[in-house]
């Protein structure tokens, strides 16, 4: 049994109607018309969008990482498309049970956002979090890797590019759906430079192999130490020269495995 099942959640999306009418009619076997879809220009929205922004603070506040509530709206909700999984508050673990904004409302416990870009059909997926990374386990990683997939599975990108801090708890989860392409190691652009920059085809058959826990298993490979800045940078450089790099999965404590070349 899946962990949105387990805690009997449910999927929710915030898109504005144009993408809502484009979404896949049934991902994952949820019919599109039975996602609780919020609309980001309406007033009615605006308490969930207030504990999405609650769920960003406390995920990634800690990392200097939280999205300014202007940037929530024009950079994602607008344009783009959060998708996670909810329920009561009381499905949560005890640990994180009282920083639900309202244990009584529809809580959304996982996100992930998704902006399209310029090519046809290829999305930029971030900000993969749940309330349970406060709690991290086994089932923190499980949920992220659901709310991930059920987010392609909904947008049907065909080219996706995502960006995660090499030491970030959610590079389990990205790693899920390797091989994952890594087109920049070091970004000096980013608030964070030492943040990955990756890239991969999305198919419903990668989607199941993440989904059935067969991505990112273990085996060779260069292990990246995120606090190895010397390193990343001469990653960077040999990536820049022309040289393929790419994420094949992670170790036990969650740091990224690579390898020279294509697998």
């Amino acid at each position: 049994m899946r962990v949105f099942e387990s805690m009997a959640l449910e999927p929710w999306v915030v898109a504005t109607p144009g993408l809502r009418a484009r979404l896949a009619e049934a991902p994952l076997g949820v019919p599109r018309g039975d996602l609780r879809w919020y609309d980001p220009t309406r007033c009615a929205s605006a308490p969930f969008l207030d504990q999405l922004e609650r769920l960003d603070e406390l995920t990634f506040g800690p990392q200097d990482l939280r999205m300014p509530r202007w940037a929530f709206y024009d950079c994602a909700e607008l344009p783009g498309a959060l998708v996670g999984y909810g329920g009561s508050g009381d499905r949560l673990p005890e640990s994180t049970r009282a920083l639900s904004i309202d244990a009584d409302a529809f809580v959304p416990i996982s996100m992930c956002m998704a902006i399209p870009m310029v090519l046809p059909d290829a999305w930029l997926v971030f900000s993969v979090s749940s309330l349970l990374d406060l709690a991290p386990g086994p089932e923190a990683s499980a949920l992220g890797v659901e709310t991930l997939a059920l987010t392609l599975a909904a947008l049907r990108p065909r080219r996706v590019t995502g960006t995660v801090q090499w030491r970030s708890s959610s590079m389990e989860v990205h790693a899920r759906f390797a091989p994952l392409e890594v087109r920049a190691a070091w970004v000096p652009a980013h608030t964070h430079a030492a943040t990955c920059v990756f890239a991969f085809d999305a198919d419903d058959a990668g989607i199941e192999r993440a989904l059935a826990g067969m991505g990112g298993e273990a085996g060779d490979g260069l292990v990246v130490d995120p606090d190895d800045f010397a390193t990343l940078q001469e990653m960077q450089s040999r990536i820049e020269a022309g040289d393929s790099l790419s994420l094949v999965g992670t170790t036990r404590e969650g740091l990224a495995r690579v390898v020279w070349g294509r697998p």
